[in-house]
């Protein structure tokens, strides 16, 4: 049995945080040196990504299944490029950053408390040349015979 869901969201990679990252929420912005307010931004643009994409799950019913997973990253082309690298990189493998494991990283900590229930997955990660990516799930539910014995 094959479900696929669609989270209208861009896809964002994983930020690793630290003890020491406390501070920054207990300094007010206009005291923060730059390097401290960029570290800050990005913190809090990653708990936005997480309490959103995990509203979105909670809207469709949807929590990762223990075991058959295909996650898809579509990640918008960068607005730099040129028109026709654009056009000519559509739906094409995403094969530079972020790295396909801290995308998962984040997507999977936006769901789950504990990562160590999933035991199966696989991840692509794909260009589109729209304003805004997404993220596409598809649970595989293997059909095995209830009584038999796989050897």
């Amino acid at each position: 049995m094959i479900k696929k869901t669609v989270f209208d969201i861009n896809p964002q990679t994983n930020v690793r945080a630290t003890q020491g990252d406390r501070i920054f929420f207990r300094i007010p912005r206009d005291k923060l040196y730059p390097a401290g307010l960029k570290r800050l931004l990005r913190l809090e643009k990653y708990n936005e990504y997480k309490i959103t994409l995990s509203a979105l799950a909670k809207q469709k019913q949807w929590s990762p299944p223990e075991q058959g997973g295909h996650i898809v990253f579509y990640i918008p082309v960068p607005k730099t490029w040129k028109e026709y690298k654009k056009k000519e990189m559509h739906m094409k493998l995403h094969q530079s950053k972020p790295d396909w494991d801290n995308l998962a990283k984040a997507f999977f900590d936006a769901m789950l408390t504990e990562d160590k229930e999933i035991a199966d997955v696989r991840v692509t990660k794909r260009w589109v040349n729209e304003e805004k990516g997404w993220i596409e799930f598809t649970s595989y539910l293997p059909e095995y015979p209830s009584n038999d014995v796989l050897i």
